[in-house]
């Protein structure tokens, strides 16, 4: 997910290409996103881990074979990968959380959450450095966070179809990790057989008897907005048109924020207690909001690494406290079609950052980093409507 972003803006060179299909694809997994919490709520979450993992493997597995058999691809098998893996995105952190909260004592939900983020930020982190060096190859120096090393190898950077070889396999492996998994729920689920619809009304139902949730639930999400958006569009741009770089240095900011969530996954509940989740939201989105403003005047590597890592420590430590938050106010048998509301409302305020940023003047010159107040907006947004809700929030009920 790395690479299919810069192979359309610092390869093939076609942003806007990649804009309408980042735009069809979001706007196709709005509908899914929708069904999939339907699914973790009705279905055994180890189980959908297995059938996703199985699909990831079969799509990418048939990608991969195409590309060595004719020694290239073209910008629709890639986009036919970078869809299937946005559909897994949209069912597998939902359902993580989900199976999460099932098996977790409640007076460990934030130790949970924080390690669910530690390990997937390592994971992250170490996507990034293998991506970086991947996407350009390397001839005895690298550059790192913008230092010059040399090192005693050399290889030639991979094709996309190469890089799509090892994620396969990522699949198979964790089929194979998750597949012996063996969990005890601490909750009687109750699966609701009803039709899709009546499903989704019980989500909706619970929204709208609860809306100071529903207002938290949603200004939380516009941090991770913003991330989505920036990390698989504007910043391959933002590299390559303002910033005048190459892929191993957008790859290397993604590995930036990966250490920077690394590092909130492991100092969030020390700083922040339950009690303070919603203080701890407010405070690292205004903070976001500022690395955005900063990356908006800035041409200096290091500086932008630094804005990245920020970012970074902010949306693991908001996703830490906001998915703490909900697992105390949202009962477990319908966490995941309350998610899935608010996905499916990001989804719709992504859509129209995508359809924004994808017009023309934002593809002319370095207009790009126009987009980066956009991005402090939102931020500073979602904190204001916190801090004027605050006591409500803290009133909040308990879920049973």
């Amino acid at each position: 997910m790395l690479a299919i972003p810069w192979y359309f803006t610092g390869i093939i060179k076609s942003e806007g290409l990649f804009g309408k299909i980042f735009f069809v694809v979001t706007a196709i997994s709005l509908l899914w996103g929708v069904y999939a919490g339907t699914l973790i709520d009705r279905y055994n979450r180890k189980h959908l881990f297995l059938w996703m993992n199985s699909a990831g493997f079969t799509m990418l597995a048939g990608v991969t074979l195409w590309g060595f058999t004719h020694g290239q691809l073209g910008w629709l098998p890639v986009a036919m990968a970078f869809g299937t893996t946005v559909f897994i995105y949209n069912i597998h952190f939902p359902n993580l959380y989900a199976f999460a909260q099932e098996i977790t004592p409640r007076a460990d939900y934030g130790r949970v959450t924080s390690l669910l983020e530690i390990q997937g930020q390592l994971t992250f982190a170490t996507a990034g450095a293998f991506a970086a060096i991947l996407l350009k190859g390397v001839n005895h120096h690298i550059n790192i966070f913008s230092f010059e090393m040399a090192v005693p190898f050399a290889f030639r950077a991979w094709k996309i179809y190469e890089i799509f070889a090892i994620d396969a396999t990522t699949y198979l492996i964790a089929f194979a990790i998750i597949y012996r998994i063996k969990s005890l729920p601490l909750t009687n689920k109750v699966v609701d057989t009803s039709p899709l619809r009546e499903r989704m009304k019980t989500g909706f139902s619970f929204l709208r008897k609860h809306q100071i949730i529903f207002l938290f639930g949603v200004s939380s999400l516009l941090v991770f907005l913003t991330i989505i958006v920036c990390g698989l569009y504007v910043n391959p741009m933002y590299v390559s048109n303002y910033l005048h770089q190459n892929g191993d240095v957008y790859a290397f900011s993604d590995m930036a924020f990966s250490l920077g969530a690394l590092l909130a996954g492991i100092v969030t509940n020390r700083l922040f207690s339950n009690k303070s989740s919603v203080r701890g939201v407010i405070i690292l989105s205004v903070l976001a909001g500022i690395m955005y403003s900063v990356m908006a005047g800035n041409k200096v590597l290091l500086i932008f690494f630094v804005a990245q890592f920020i970012i970074g420590i902010c949306n693991a430590a908001v996703r830490i406290q906001r998915v703490t938050y909900l697992f105390h106010h949202i009962p477990n048998r319908i966490i995941g079609r309350t998610n899935s509301i608010f996905f499916m409302l990001n989804v719709l305020m992504r859509l129209c950052l995508i359809g924004l940023f994808g017009l023309p003047f934002f593809h002319n010159g370095e207009n790009i980093v126009y987009a980066m107040p956009v991005m402090a907006a939102i931020c500073l947004l979602g904190a204001i409507l916190l801090m004027v809700n605050y006591s409500k929030l803290m009133k909040a009920p308990v879920a049973e």
